[in-house]
């Protein structure tokens, strides 16, 4: 951001974080229909210029002025292009080799069951909606979603992740909706009165546990935030630890949904597949899966 001349914020609600850390040169354009959200108490867009409007109508005019004007002339587009083809080409190799060693690994890599996902559900258009913490990064890259509202990260704290897959689903009722989901998120969730919604409305979900048996998100931040702390030093992590936890997937059994737990990569996708059968027959399934730290 810091080397950038100009950015365009495109229907975008926060860009920064934290909220000051504006840009080091840049004028910043803002291109929305509502650039000042009305239910949002506080949004910082350290805007230069706002272009208020139909968005997609603002974007065709930008270009079109571009086009009469020579910026977009392919003597100056086409270095940047090439560039960018590049870089794209790179980060697929690196994607590919990331797949392929986890697909080698000892134990369940937390990649492979992004992938295993992918592939499940390649042609049902399926939503996303993503309450892992320190799994978020594999299931954005490797469980990537290009069609509009169908990928939602669940924002503003931990234990929403049931009730905002049960919303989308309720908004999209044809289409499978997937939660993915920490051990430790989960448990932030009120499940008992999530899986009965769910049952009692009709609102089936296929809920994927990533489970760690820790809350690693809680570590990290120990080590960020105090690397000569007491924590590191002793290598007792305080409330870090969920290998005490319970058996997550039967939390579904009392609601008559289904329930997979998988410990070997052996099963992972015939686990997979028996729950989607499940969701598509219209029950909730949950399978809750043992990946590597």
């Amino acid at each position: 951001m810091d080397t950038a001349d100009l950015i365009l914020l495109v229907n975008c609600r926060a860009p920064f974080y934290p909220p000051s850390r504006r840009p080091a040169r840049a004028k910043i354009v803002v291109i929305d229909d509502v650039p000042q959200r009305p239910h949002m108490a506080y949004q910082v867009h350290h805007a230069d210029r706002h272009l208020e409007g139909g968005v997609a109508a603002t974007l065709r005019e930008l270009a079109r002025r571009a086009r009469d004007e020579g910026v977009a002339s392919d003597d100056r587009v086409a270095p940047r292009r090439e560039a960018q083809r590049a870089r794209h080409a790179s980060d697929a190799a690196a994607l590919e080799d990331a797949e392929a060693r986890a697909a080698e690994a000892d134990g369940i890599d937390p990649i492979r069951v992004a992938v295993a996902l992918r592939e499940l559900l390649a042609a049902a258009d399926p939503i996303v909606v993503d309450e892992t913490i320190t799994h978020s990064r594999f299931v954005k890259r490797h469980l990537p979603r290009s069609t509009p509202d169908s990928y939602f990260y669940v924002q503003g704290g931990l234990g929403q992740g049931i009730a905002v897959a049960m919303g989308v689903k309720l908004a999209a009722p044809d289409r499978p909706v997937v939660l993915t989901v920490g051990d430790g998120s989960f448990m932030y969730n009120p499940i008992v009165q999530s899986l009965d919604a769910s049952r009692a409305y009709g609102i089936p979900l296929l809920i994927v546990i990533f489970n760690n048996r820790e809350y690693l998100s809680m570590k990290m931040n120990h080590l960020r935030f105090y690397p000569e702390g007491a924590a590191v030093e002793t290598g007792e992590f305080l409330g870090v630890d969920l290998a005490g936890q319970p058996e997550l997937a039967r939390f579904a059994e009392p609601f008559g949904m289904h329930a997979e737990t998988v410990g070997h990569a052996g099963e992972l996708v015939p686990a997979l597949d028996r729950a989607m059968k499940s969701v598509r027959g219209g029950t909730t399934a949950i399978v809750n899966i043992s990946v590597s730290r």
